[in-house]
């Protein structure tokens, strides 16, 4: 069963239904550029670590990220030696140190996505509805030059090998794929969980970095948690299958 928390909530409202609700696992926070992992144990931030930074500082640097997507993990976190043990209650430390509020508008736009992995099989399959990225930095004038120059430099795409007149262009540098509508790329199947994989457009190409799905992501027929992928190479997400190929300019 997916959590409550699947759905489109700002980072400080995670943190802190997390420690309402007395919550035990690990909250992945991850951005185009860094990740950070924040361990819960009913309801109370026992650890939490970025790199080589870890301790309250984490929570204080996560919250002013922008772009963010998280993932709420209940099961084996990954292995954290030696990392400093905390007793933050989040409710008080967001009191203290979440940035100010913002207009409703701005939030809608930037609102991260959470979602549990579930352990269970998906629904059944439905027909796949394909919806193309779908967000404000769509808008040129609202990317980076340097943004700019890595989408200019790929022009990557998306061919379903089902029907190869459905085609994906990856507009974002940092793409969130999934079957939940917030997505980036929605992928409306059964096969495909709420939030699949993150995809991120880089100098050396496409990294794809799947979500801890149910059915998986292949690579050329082979499983793979994160790796860089070429064009001509078969991208399946669950059950459906794309080409990674180059748009025309």
């Amino acid at each position: 069963m997916d959590s409550p928390l699947s759905q489109l909530f700002a980072l400080d409202e995670i943190l802190g239904r997390l420690g309402q609700k007395k919550s035990t696992g690990y909250l992945h926070v991850f951005t185009q550029k860094e990740s950070a992992n924040i361990f819960f144990k009913e309801g109370i931030v026992v650890a939490a670590a970025k790199g080589l930074v870890e301790g309250e500082e984490v929570l204080k640097q996560i919250l002013e990220w922008k772009d963010v997507h998280t993932v709420w993990q209940t099961d084996a976190p990954p292995s954290t030696p030696a990392l400093k043990v905390l007793q933050i209650n989040i409710t008080d430390f967001l009191a203290k140190h979440k940035p100010p509020a913002k207009s409703v508008s701005s939030q809608a736009a930037a609102s991260p996505v959470i979602a549990a992995v579930s352990t269970k099989p998906s629904a059944a399959t439905a027909p796949v509805q394909l919806t193309a990225t779908k967000n404000v930095s769509q808008n040129p004038q609202a990317r980076s030059a340097q943004e700019e120059a890595l989408l200019n430099k790929h022009r990557l795409v998306l061919i379903s090998l089902d029907d190869p007149q459905q085609r994906l262009k990856i507009e974002r540098v940092s793409c969130l794929v999934g079957r939940n509508p917030a997505c980036d790329i929605s992928l409306n199947h059964g096969s495909i969980s709420r939030q699949h994989c993150l995809m991120q457009i880089t100098d050396r190409g496409l990294h794809v970095k799947d979500l801890g799905t149910t059915n998986g992501t292949r690579v050329n027929g082979i499983i793979m948690t994160e790796g860089y992928i070429n064009v001509g190479d078969k991208l399946t997400m669950g059950h459906l299958a794309f080409a990674l190929e180059k748009a025309m300019a």
